[in-house]
């Protein structure tokens, strides 16, 4: 059907032929940029920036219309979205716009933004409806309520409604509004709101893919204007369908991000995922030279370090970038708290915790225990430095550490949202803490390396939900096995610094120290850092307190005759060394390992020589015999050691 539509003649057969990319168009012309000129078309452009007047001015010039619209997280696209409706509403006449995305979350936020751009007033005179499926007005009917008065319960119980309605018909309306309050999942949605389609004039439909395929002979007839947002978990065959179903469309807006999660599909057959229209319409889209490309690049969502780091990590290797359209100031929620941070000004917390990874043995995923009291240690340090009413949400990348960090907060009785990466792509909050959980520590057989790892989509929606601070919990050299991953840890190394169990330690004693530089010290007064660096590892020596204040280095001295090679001591103690032969430590470039835990006590500490130093020549204090600047120090020199054989 879709190949013989596109055949036509018709706006229907054009927008169809730029959706399957069946001709080829170069346009060579680059319009000069009139930012006055774009303006006068109407007064809400103002609201928009230059990225965003682009993709309205195209779609709002004359003529059949096919824009996508490429939106990295946290740009504004749904705001675009709203005024480009606020304004078709008030210059063309008789339009008719769907407003379609794939979940119901991201239906209600942008229902919601539209209400603001247009005002609840003039939003009812438009005859703005809102669909939501049973189950989502069951999950979230807190958030879902808050549009009542543009939803079908309202609607059906309006004046223009009720004077033209038989005894059938409010019985079956009466059943309705008690099923909303009391049954939500057994609300008819599609049949009550054709019913209202038939008794008044609809010019804004809001409503899922779903949802929307079966209401496009009622709710959608006469659509002249199509919006589908979070298109990139919408599939080909989605849109393929309502283009087909809407004779008289002529304007199409979509929006996505290619570099986020596509449509789930790991239940279905590898076979079935590419070529038959089931994947994300987005990849197609982008290869269509008929479909009008747009991309917006200000993000009003992160802190301006958690732009350019994620711009960084998941953007820049494309071609493309983001840049931060708030100002520190405005996302300072973490960084002016009394929440210690390793450094203060940096919204991002690497916590490099290893743990040890358990399977569920019956849905396989993993946990890591480890890594679940972590969590609970930081959301219970910002509940008591920053507030008990912070906005935190806990992003797991595995469904089976979802669950039992959820078991775990409701012990605590805490009422804390814990979600799994495709579950929360399209939001946002205020603080996340996102818990990796893959180690490098196996157990039963698991490996260290995961799909979710690789999955750079994944990782990037992972990433790019919080707006005023990242808590990033994992195995840090584990993560660098992912591309984005990788990225992120460099570029956000370069703000702050992995931390550890230190860490952690410090936040439950509550002290907060800091050098001169900035850096988080720990209660003994040592930098909290986590390094990872590449060490050999050393004997363990024994050394006896010295009478003189500071521990002295004796390895250098070795008892035999004065002939034997000064090398000799070293090969014979470095072959008693109890070393595996099979160890990689000594293969250079191998991968970085934690320091030895005997060193980790001196990170951080200045050794300075003490004035209990004597010269057994000069009898003076803080210096050697072979620093003495007496006369004898020439000898001295000929008569030691270091002249040997010369």
């Amino acid at each position: 059907m879709p190949s013989t539509l596109s055949l036509q003649d018709t706006n229907q057969g054009r927008l169809l032929r730029a959706l399957l990319a069946r001709e080829f168009e170069v346009d060579d012309d680059v319009e000069e940029w009139d930012a006055s000129a774009v303006e006068r078309i109407h007064p809400l452009m103002r609201l928009l920036n230059r990225k965003q007047q682009e993709t309205a001015k195209i779609l709002l010039e004359e003529g059949c219309k096919f824009v996508f619209q490429q939106a990295p997280p946290g740009v504004g696209k749904t705001h675009v979205a709203s005024v480009v409706v606020a304004i078709m509403l008030s210059i063309v006449t008789n339009v008719k716009v769907a407003v379609i995305t794939a979940a119901n979350l991201p239906l209600a936020k942008l229902a919601r933004e539209l209400e603001e751009v247009l005002g609840s007033p003039e939003m009812e005179r438009s005859g703005a409806v809102a669909f939501f499926s049973g189950y989502a007005k069951d999950k979230y009917f807190g958030m879902i309520n808050e549009l009542r008065q543009h939803m079908l319960v309202t609607k059906l119980k309006s004046e223009e409604v009720l004077r033209n309605l038989g005894n059938s018909d409010m019985k079956e309306i009466d059943q309705y509004c008690e099923n909303f309050e009391r049954r939500p999942r057994l609300t008819n949605e599609c049949k009550m709101g054709s019913l209202l389609a038939e008794l008044s004039r609809l010019r804004i439909v809001f409503a899922t893919s779903s949802m929307a395929e079966a209401m496009v002979n009622s709710s959608l007839l006469d659509t002249s204007v199509l919006i589908f947002d979070e298109a990139t978990q919408g599939s080909f065959t989605e849109l393929a369908h309502l283009i087909c179903r809407l004779p008289k469309l002529e304007k199409v807006l979509v929006t996505g991000d290619q570099h986020q999660l596509g449509v789930h599909l790991q239940n279905l057959p590898k076979c079935l995922h590419y070529g038959f229209g089931l994947e994300s319409m987005v990849e197609q889209l982008v290869l269509s030279t008929l479909v009008k490309h747009t991309r917006l690049t200000v993000c009003y969502r992160m802190h301006p370090l958690l732009v350019e780091v994620v711009s960084y990590a998941s953007y820049e290797s494309h071609g493309e970038n983001i840049e931060a359209g708030r100002g520190e100031d405005e996302r300072a929620l973490l960084t002016t708290s009394r929440f210690p941070l390793p450094m203060q000004n940096c919204p991002i917390v690497l916590l490099n915790i290893v743990g040890t990874c358990r399977q569920d043995i019956i849905s396989h995923s993993l946990t890591n225990d480890e890594q679940t009291a972590s969590a609970i240690q930081l959301i219970s340090s910002l509940y008591d430095k920053v507030s008990p009413n912070i906005s935190v949400v806990v992003i797991c990348l595995y469904l089976f550490q979802k669950e039992c960090i959820q078991k775990e907060f409701e012990k605590l009785n805490w009422n804390v949202l814990v979600v799994s990466v495709d579950g929360y792509q399209a939001q946002e909050c205020d603080v996340v803490v996102l818990v990796t959980t893959r180690s490098s520590n196996r157990s039963g057989g698991l490996g260290d390396s995961s799909d979710f790892l690789r999955d750079d989509c994944r990782a990037t929606v992972a990433l790019s939900r919080a707006k005023h601070g990242l808590f990033l919990v994992g195995d840090i050299e584990t993560l660098r096995g992912g591309k984005v991953w990788s990225r992120f840890i460099d570029r956000a190394s370069d703000f702050t610094m992995v931390v550890g169990q230190e860490y952690l330690n410090v936040l439950r004693s509550g002290s907060c120290k800091r050098d001169r530089f900035g850096q988080l010290l720990s209660a003994s007064g040592r930098v909290v850092a986590n390094f990872v660096d590449e060490v050999v590892p050393q004997q363990q020596q024994q050394q006896q307190p010295s009478t003189s204040g500071m521990v002295r280095n004796e390895t250098w001295r070795r008892d035999g005759p004065s002939t034997s090679r000064a090398e000799d001591w070293f090969e014979r103690d470095f072959n008693n060394l109890n070393i595996n032969n099979t160890t990689n430590y000594y293969i250079p470039n191998f991968r970085k390992r934690q320091a030895p835990n005997e060193w980790q006590q001196y990170q951080g500490t200045t050794f300075v020589r003490t004035d209990q130093m004597q010269c057994y020549k000069c009898g003076g204090y803080g210096h050697f015999a072979r620093e003495c600047m007496e006369n004898n120090y020439g000898t001295w020199r000929k008569d030691s050691w270091r002249g040997r054989g010369k």
